[in-house]
């Protein structure tokens, strides 16, 4: 909770099918951006000083880092990734997590959100990170995949130092209904995992209600479903708040 009362960080995320950190470092310090490598992730990097200059920057502009969280990141790191893999980001937003998956290994990436304008950004920055995404406004019923993404609709509540009015907003009520629409998203989400394959849940927060609970209530629903392995990642770490849980069908 002291931690939640600081500012947030400003990290950046390295696109490593390209760049390395260390000569990101480099790059950044040329355009008077002072960072260094931050320990959550390989790909991590904390900005100290200027950070309103990164959006001008030259590894900002030719696509060698991305802005995001560095629990964010560590996030994606734990997801099983191997070459030739289909991937599917269920809830993709701005596309943060589709990039990242991109750049960590030679796998086809599809981007799907309940809203499609929330993607409209997806294909630019793609563009200039030099990689791919499929833009998927629908699934179809038949189409597998070997990882779902269900970075799920949640209270935002390991995130609030970035939104601080949300905390007090937020009411049972609207936890209840937060909760009831996660375990429907990952339900219908699982139906496009393909046999043997991962669907992964993730959340940015730190209450047990979106996280350990709800995978203990879709599991005790659908038991051909076990926990493989899950992450909590607190601002403690550095980050925002995550919670990843890695599901395999039995």
């Amino acid at each position: 909770l002291g931690a939640m009362q600081k500012h947030a960080p400003v990290f950046l995320r390295v696109n490593s099918a390209r760049a390395e950190r260390h000569n990101i470092l480099k790059l950044l310090k040329t355009d008077g951006i002072v960072a260094q490598a931050h320990a959550l992730s390989p790909t991590a990097i904390q900005v100290t000083e200027n950070p309103r200059r990164v959006q001008n920057s030259v590894p900002y502009k030719e696509g060698l880092v991305e802005i995001q969280d560095a629990a964010s990141q560590a996030a994606v790191n734990l997801l099983p990734l191997k070459d030739g893999d289909r991937v599917l980001d269920y809830c993709a937003g701005g596309g943060g997590k589709s990039l990242a998956i991109a750049a960590r290994a030679d796998v086809s990436v599809y981007a799907h959100d309940a809203l499609a304008q929330r993607m409209n950004d997806i294909t630019l920055r793609a563009d200039r990170a030099q990689c791919y995404i499929h833009i998927l406004n629908e699934i179809a019923e038949n189409d597998t995949f070997d990882l779902v993404v269900c970075d799920v609709p949640c209270s935002g509540s390991g995130a609030w130092r970035r939104s601080p009015a949300t905390k007090w907003t937020l009411e049972p009520q609207g936890l209840a209904a937060i909760c009831d629409q996660q375990l429907e998203i990952v339900t219908k989400a699982a139906g496009s995992v393909a046999l043997g394959g991962t669907l992964a849940y993730i959340t940015c927060s730190l209450l047990d209600a979106e996280n350990a609970d709800q995978i203990e209530k879709f599991c005790d629903q659908n038991p051909t479903w076990v926990l493989a392995s899950d992450c909590r990642f607190t601002p403690l770490d550095g980050g925002d708040g995550f919670y990843v849980a890695l599901l395999t069908r039995t």
